[in-house]
């Protein structure tokens, strides 16, 4: 048993100072952001397990350096054992950005996401784990406005906030009972690979169109994936629990630019497919038509409070990441 002065020390490095390294369990943990983040905490010396659903799944957590755990949040199986780890991160699903999400669609991830919560925070309970970092979505605190919003702002749901709010609600439950839940809330996360490389970078450099809904898109908070990535592990470090985290750039942009400053830096002609804002509930559906329309601006205030240092602090920043890794 480590004495608590080793366990202090072992939350402030990422490190346990016994005979192992610190254990770390991601859900999640084969998409945009878990494979980033198996690559943070690899390089920091973690032991890290990643539960995955699909072979394919499965490789992708271990080409980025984990240990691949199969199974399902929704039913029992070896992985509650895995779970019981230093640090757990958790990375609910989200529906692929332009995927149509009708009502039943949402009511069912609705119901699955209260229910993958609970399964998860019984098998974390079981252990003596230090840290939760629980990746929510800022849609639970809906439209902003130009103006950045701060954590201590009154959450104002968007119809997509409104399904995850279930789930989201029952977060201080788990906390009340003792459970060291840190909750992060990741912007537009961009870099090259995910909706990014898709509906950017591809359409650029092969000279096809950018699809953009209306004439401008809103205001939102972007942040380079590396960053969100490191900003995590950042969370389970030093966050407080029971804490709220904004993890964005501090300069906020309008969305149809991700597509203006890439063809620019990438020296390419930008091509848009402007479809009509009518037509956004026809493309997305009727759930995520209003995040698409609605600012959302947010204060990394409180994240930078905790002695954050962004790599890419800026879009130009980052682009310049992406663009080079796309070459490479």
């Amino acid at each position: 048993m480590l004495s608590v002065f080793a366990r202090a020390l072992a939350l402030h490095t990422g490190r346990m100072t016994g005979d192992r390294p610190a254990t770390t369990f991601i859900t999640g943990a084969a998409g945009f952001i878990g494979t980033e983040l198996i690559r943070v905490l690899k390089a920091r010396g973690h032991e890290v397990f990643g539960l995955t659903w699909s072979l394919d799944a499965a490789q992708r957590v271990r080409n980025a350096g984990a240990t691949a755990v199969m199974g399902n949040l929704l039913t029992p199986g070896q992985w509650q054992d895995e779970a019981a780890a230093d640090w757990v991160f958790h990375l609910p699903p989200h529906p692929r950005e332009g995927a149509r999400v009708t009502w039943t669609r949402a009511a069912a991830i609705s119901r699955a996401r209260v229910s993958m919560d609970a399964r998860l925070m019984d098998a974390v309970a079981a252990g003596e784990t230090q840290r939760i970092v629980y990746v929510a979505d800022t849609s639970c605190y809906g439209a902003t406005g130009p103006r950045p919003i701060t954590e201590d702002e009154r959450p104002q749901p968007s119809a997509w906030g409104r399904c995850l709010a279930p789930a989201f609600d029952r977060l201080d439950g788990y906390i009340a009972a003792g459970l060291p839940i840190v909750t992060a809330f990741p912007g537009w996360v961009y870099g090259n690979a995910s909706w990014f490389r898709e509906r950017v970078i591809e359409p650029v450099m092969a000279g096809r169109h950018v699809l953009q809904f209306g004439q401008t898109g809103p205001w939102i908070s972007p942040i380079h994936v590396h960053d969100c990535a490191r900003a995590l592990v950042h969370l389970a470090e030093r966050g407080k629990v029971g804490g709220r985290y904004f993890l964005v750039n501090t300069e906020p942009i309008r969305m149809d630019e991700f597509g203006e400053r890439f063809a620019r830096l990438a020296n390419r002609p930008l091509r848009v497919w402007r479809v009509p804002a009518a037509a956004r509930r026809l493309v997305v559906g009727p759930v995520l038509s209003d995040s698409l329309k609605a600012d959302a601006v947010f204060s990394n205030a409180r994240l930078r409070g905790l002695g954050f240092h962004f790599r890419y602090p800026t879009l130009e920043e980052g682009l310049e990441q992406v663009l080079g890794a796309f070459h490479e």
